[in-house]
């Protein structure tokens, strides 16, 4: 089959390839031609066709032809991709005929292209990939301050999604919600949970590090729960238990936090700064646990990504999400780790020691071949590019659904 990818985030370099580089490489290997047009409004980019994407992929870029910095630039760069999505974009997407459109969460920040291109017949079917339940998570973290927005921000956001035929959502408590949400709303949903090619193990000769270890990888942005992670390393090393912690990831709050240790007297704990993709997940293999955290006092279900990483590097996972997640349930039921509320560092340095009593017993091998498996059934590339199969191979057409 066809298929054009619509994205702002793609690593047109190869240097940092991102979810979609490997959902498209994945697509191409499985015999299908897939276009990627990318509207990035941060990083600039030469407009045109981008060479030397793998092969059956093309990709072009019709985002910001510049690097922008700072609010204003950041608004410009978004004005910038919208008009090359709808002049360029459109000139390139309109030459073919797709079986299928994909793009991602957040919906409007696409300008209503894919919209546009459901509505032309350019492509058969459209599907939306949602991540973020936008604005409501962005209110509840404080990444959006005015709270009047809110409204505004929400109707933009449904009519950019009410154009898709599907929607897929990254577990049934993201689908419940998203309905709740959005009940105007009347594409069909799906469950695609995030996915990851990190599919090798770690060879025989590669070698755990001496001390136990746990690992946070992510970005150190607000709305992270990174604190939580210093706060319960603090209730560890004043407990004296022999537990190493590792925060591989930069971002806005890095100062930040890296203060909060230092003044805190926090010593069990590394700041290793940004890491290139190949050199974070040879670091994964040598830990023995990772941790995915939120923040409390969000009402949308999260699903970290960080999980589907770890266990595609059999790496057992501490969960720590609101009550509204079912992230925790989904790892723990394929006894791939153990979950714990948000924002409780108690509960977190508890999970942390009934995983270090595990390894100093040698039966967290298990919990890492059970992480293994979840990673092999549910959230590797593989996976998801079958689900996108499955959209294309059904029997009934169908029309672009519209809101009500």
């Amino acid at each position: 089959m066809k298929i054009l990818m619509v994205t702002g985030t793609y690593s047109l370099d190869g240097s940092r390839p991102w979810l979609l580089d490997d959902l498209c490489r994945v697509l191409a290997e499985r015999g299908h031609s897939v276009d990627v047009i990318v509207h990035d409004a941060k990083n600039g980019h030469p407009r045109g066709e981008v060479p030397d994407q793998a092969q059956g992929v093309t990709a072009w870029s019709v985002g910001s032809t510049k690097t922008r910095r700072g609010a204003l630039q950041k608004l410009l760069g978004y004005l910038q991709a919208g008009i090359g999505l709808h002049t360029l974009g459109y000139k390139i997407a309109k030459t073919s005929t797709y079986d299928l459109c994909v793009f991602t969460s957040i919906a409007c920040f696409s300008w209503g292209f894919p919209g546009r291109v459901r509505k032309s017949g350019v492509a058969k079917r459209l599907a939306l990939i949602l991540w973020d339940f936008f604005p409501i998570h962005q209110l509840e973290i404080g990444r959006i301050r005015p709270r009047a927005l809110g409204p505004v921000l929400k109707a933009i956001e449904r009519m950019a999604i009410s154009p898709a035929d599907h929607v897929a959502l990254m577990t049934s408590a993201n689908e419940a919600f998203f309905r709740s949400y959005h009940p105007r709303i009347r594409a069909r949903t799906l469950i695609i949970p995030p996915w990851s090619s990190s599919g090798e193990l770690p060879s025989a000769g590669f070698s755990k590090l001496e001390r136990f270890t746990v690992i946070f990888g992510g970005q150190l942005a607000r709305g992270r729960g990174v604190e939580t992670l210093l706060d319960a390393a603090l209730l560890l090393q004043n407990a004296h238990a022999p537990v190493d912690i590792v925060i591989a990831g930069d971002g806005a709050e890095r100062n930040r936090l890296e203060e909060h240790a230092q003044n805190n007297g926090i010593s069990n704990v590394t700041f290793a700064g940004h890491l290139e993709r190949d050199a974070y997940r040879a670091l994964l293999k040598t830990v023995h646990v990772g941790v995915a955290i939120t923040v409390p006092g969000v009402s949308p279900p999260t699903f970290p990504s960080k999980i589907v990483e770890y266990c595609g590097v059999a790496l057992p996972v501490i969960v720590c999400v609101e009550p509204s997640s079912d992230a925790g349930l989904i790892v723990e039921t394929a006894g791939a780790g153990v979950s714990t509320p948000a924002g409780d560092p108690e509960a977190l340095a508890d999970a942390i020691r009934v995983l270090l009593g595990v390894h100093s017993e040698g039966a967290l091998d298990g919990w890492s071949s059970a992480a293994r498996r979840l990673y092999e059934e549910q959230f590797s590339t593989v996976s998801a590019a079958r689900s996108l199969e499955d959209l294309v191979h059904e029997a009934t057409p169908i029309s672009a659904p519209k809101s009500q």
